[in-house]
């Protein structure tokens, strides 16, 4: 006597033979999503960081360094004939050389003798280097999420 099984029947047996997950999976999971919702939380403290460097940024102004006198340790004094955003062109007696603002005097590359100009430039550069340094974070955050996403798809794959 042959075995009669109906479709509806099959589907239902390999229905149930899908995998439970174990206690570890179902453990890395969890420790999965909570990294995620750390990793966001990190983000969002970081995103306001970065809105406050910007509006400090904002309220120190932006000041123009065309025709700025400095002077370099090699090339002597020299005049800023060109300013492109923060790059700027520095004509000295015998060379036009190419440096990045405000780096390039916060860290004394190029001196000027006002130190109000000095200071100002200075905590441009701190600024800067901060938002780099909290754009760096938001960034390794945002990969550190994908990372713990793709675990979680991996976990869910094994499962199926």
């Amino acid at each position: 006597m042959p075995l009669n099984m109906e479709n509806e029947d099959v589907n239902v047996n390999s229905s149930e033979l899908k995998k439970k997950p174990t206690k570890k999976t179902k453990e890395m999971l969890d420790e999965n999503a909570k990294q995620i919702e750390e990793l966001h939380e990190q983000q969002r403290v970081l995103t306001d960081e970065l809105a406050g460097l910007e509006k400090e940024e904002a309220s120190l102004g932006d000041k123009s360094a065309l025709k700025m006198k400095v002077t370099h340790k090699k090339f002597g004094e020299g005049t800023i004939i060109k300013q492109d955003g923060k790059y700027i062109e520095v004509k000295f007696a015998d060379v036009t050389k190419k440096f990045v603002l405000p780096g390039c005097i916060a860290d004394k590359y190029l001196e000027v003798e006002d130190e109000s100009i000095l200071d100002y430039y200075i905590k441009c550069n701190e600024i800067h280097e901060k938002k780099m340094s909290t754009e760096l974070k938001i960034k390794s955050a945002t990969y550190a999420i994908q990372r713990h996403e793709d675990a979680i798809d991996r976990l869910k794959a094994k499962l199926k």
